[in-house]
């Protein structure tokens, strides 16, 4: 019975420490917030005017084969890279 007091107080003692957290630095300085501004990403995060993204195109084909307990299937995919630096 005092096992499982201990542990009930300890459980108890764990929890009231990773609730308690320190208040938000009010000095903390903006670069650490808000990611710097850049060609690809504004600095409220929106694409810049050299963004680009990547484009993937999947087609999968799947048979399931209830009597034989088999999943059957193929896929394509094809991917395109616009990234303007070179590979």
């Amino acid at each position: 019975m005092r096992q499982l007091y201990l542990i009930i107080c300890f459980t108890a003692f764990l929890c009231a420490q990773t609730t308690k957290q320190s208040p938000a630095d009010k000095f903390r300085q903006l670069e650490e917030i808000l990611p710097t501004p850049n060609e690809y990403r504004a600095a409220s995060g929106a694409p810049g005017h050299r963004y680009w993204q990547q484009k993937v195109d999947y087609n999968i084909k799947v048979e399931i084969d209830d009597l034989n307990q088999r999943c059957i299937g193929s896929e394509a995919i094809t991917y395109k890279n616009n990234s303007p630096d070179t590979p």
